[in-house]
């Protein structure tokens, strides 16, 4: 018998890099839910009831991503606050109140929460190698400093180990419990893990890509800081090639970055479903030129020359 395909190891073997995919909801809700209980789709989980559903549908049309989690008992936490205790009805009109614009009334909790989809309803990858580094963080980080908790699906199956860390709304994927001490030191340092991270959720794609190429180039020279981007144009969809300039610890530099076709199965279920990969464009930095000084960034449409 031929060893299983995941798309994860598919993802790799095209070289799908991560940097780029870091988009995420301006803000989540973790809801404590027994992981023996989550159900696809979540609103449909094993002894929730229908308004408490409801309330997770409404709660994301308003833009919250309402995560079902495990791995303590704190019920309902929202933006750095918590409830430790929360029937599914006071849960349910907690969630209509954020929608509404409104705020949590909850204790304080400081700790880095990393948060870890281990939904294997969703993918395979997600129980595979999810699940593993969710049992490998909550062995070897601190629990005073974080929070570590397993959770549905949060996005970019293929990405597994898929995380989100919160409060930065930071995610990453591919980890590997040979990284855990580093992740977690940069967490700790308040820096990214470039080797697992996806990009500023601040930025779109091409400015995260880019950002992402200077952090790199700064790491690889002996330094740090925060990249400021020389662009000020506000989108950029119909580009195949965006040159930007970045600053970073008083360094300038050009980043030169090329939407790219790449071959993908989101999810290993599309291995089986649809047969072909779909085909889409991804960007990927072509160079970082150090010694620029130039100070306007270009941007180049489809049929530039």
């Amino acid at each position: 018998m031929e060893p299983r395909t995941f798309c994860r190891n598919l993802c790799i073997d095209r070289v799908e890099p991560l940097a780029g995919m870091g988009a995420a909801p301006k803000r989540y809700v973790l809801l404590h839910w027994p992981r023996k209980h989550w159900r696809v789709p979540r609103t449909q989980s094993h002894l929730m009831p229908d308004d408490l559903g409801n309330a997770i549908l409404t709660a994301n049309a308003a833009g919250i991503h309402v995560a079902l989690v495990d791995g303590d008992e704190i019920a309902f936490s929202h933006d750095g606050l918590i409830r430790r205790q929360v029937t599914p009805h006071e849960a349910s009109d907690l969630l209509s109140q954020l929608a509404d614009g409104g705020s949590l009334d909850g204790e304080p909790d400081p700790r880095i929460v990393v948060v870890c989809c281990t939904d294997g309803k969703q993918d395979p990858c997600c129980a595979r190698y999810g699940f593993a580094m969710w049992k490998e963080l909550r062995t070897r980080a601190d629990p005073a400093q974080f929070r570590i908790l397993q959770s549905t699906h949060l996005g970019g199956c293929r990405f597994a180990a898929s995380v989100v860390v919160l409060p930065q709304r930071a995610r990453y994927g591919r980890l590997e419990p040979t990284q855990i001490t580093d992740f977690l030191t940069c967490l700790r340092d308040g820096v990214p893990f470039l080797p697992a991270y996806r990009g500023n959720p601040a930025h779109d794609a091409p400015r995260q890509v880019v950002e992402h190429a200077v952090l790199l180039w700064a790491a690889r020279h002996g330094f740090s800081g925060d990249v400021v981007l020389e662009d000020e144009t506000p989108n950029i969809p119909e580009a195949i090639v965006f040159d930007c300039g970045a600053t970073i610890a008083g360094h300038h530099m050009r980043v030169r970055a090329e939407n790219v076709v790449f071959e993908v199965n989101t999810r290993c279920a599309t291995l089986d479903t649809y047969g072909s990969p779909a085909r889409i464009r991804r960007w990927v930095t072509m160079s970082v030129d150090a010694s620029a000084d130039e100070t306007s960034p270009r941007l180049l449409p489809d049929n530039a020359e």
